[in-house]
């Protein structure tokens, strides 16, 4: 990876971070991202990930040879990776104020040039634990149910043993916030447990 991304954008509604450089893993699709610096730890699900040129402008021109790997295409053309950037779109579903978990939207957007890193096991089960930050998720025209899906598979990796339970509990709070759209419930659902 290419260290963590800064705040580029931001709103109280979600934010873009985006990586110094180009990044090969960067945060997974639905992962739990973490802003700890200002007054409190703002929270957000990985909506969206893309790479490209640095300057919209001037697009990449195609490199390397028939046959050769982009891997072996970036380690040949070590220049390349400076004038990519990888930028994450971030959905806000919460905030931490000293140790009470707040599953909805802050009263502050994350700063700029903030770092953003993975939230912890404990900041994730302590957030999606009663199923509650589910709402702004549900809410955001930006997280379709793919991207609820793929947070609750990873937020259930955050409650060892205990994932299941948490994924029934979510399954309910989902149930409850989606009753007048059964088809969306089914594809997330579905989603889950794929």
């Amino acid at each position: 990876m290419s260290g963590n991304p800064r705040v580029v954008e931001s709103t109280l509604r979600g934010f873009v971070c985006a990586y110094p450089a180009y990044a090969e893993q960067p945060f997974a699709l639905g992962q739990l991202v973490a802003v700890r610096e200002g007054p409190f730890a703002l929270f957000g699900v990985t909506a969206d990930v893309a790479s490209g040129p640095e300057d919209p402008s001037r697009p990449l021109q195609a490199r390397g040879d028939a046959g050769q790997s982009a891997a072996d295409v970036m380690s040949s053309n070590p220049e390349i990776r400076m004038l990519l950037r990888t930028r994450v779109t971030v959905v806000t579903c919460g905030y931490i104020d000293g140790e009470a978990p707040r599953p909805h939207l802050p009263p502050s957007p994350a700063p700029l040039l903030a770092l953003a890193e993975v939230a912890s096991e404990a900041e994730t089960a302590g957030l999606t634990s009663d199923g509650a930050f589910l709402a702004p998720l549900i809410a955001s025209p930006l997280c379709d149910d793919a991207v609820i899906a793929a947070t609750l598979r990873l937020a259930a990796r955050s409650f060892g043993p205990g994932g299941r339970d948490f994924t029934v509990r979510a399954g309910k709070e989902l149930a409850r916030l989606l009753k007048a759209e059964p088809a969306r419930l089914t594809s997330i659902l579905r989603g889950v447990t794929e």
